[in-house]
């Protein structure tokens, strides 16, 4: 039997049920891909390495920052 914890946002861990030899596994669900989104600061659309997450509505969002100002992005990617 396997509990399943979740320490932050995308990232789950297995642990077995019983102590023993098992190693723990860690699994990424939001692997960090490239979107194009709007940056605010810049002005400009800029393409941005980031990671899909859900709102709380049900929507998928790509979020990360901006390659040259640092400012967060977002992109709606639409329901999961």
């Amino acid at each position: 039997m396997v509990r399943t914890r979740r320490l932050r946002r995308g990232t789950v861990i297995h642990v077995p049920a019983a102590t023993g030899t098992g190693m723990s596994t860690v699994e990424e669900d939001n692997v960090a891909e490239t979107y194009n989104g709007y940056c605010v600061k810049c002005k400009e659309k800029r393409d941005f390495e980031g990671e899909v997450v859900t709102s709380d509505s049900g929507r998928r969002m790509a979020k990360g920052s901006c390659p040259v100002c640092g400012t967060k992005m977002n992109r709606i990617l639409g329901k999961a």
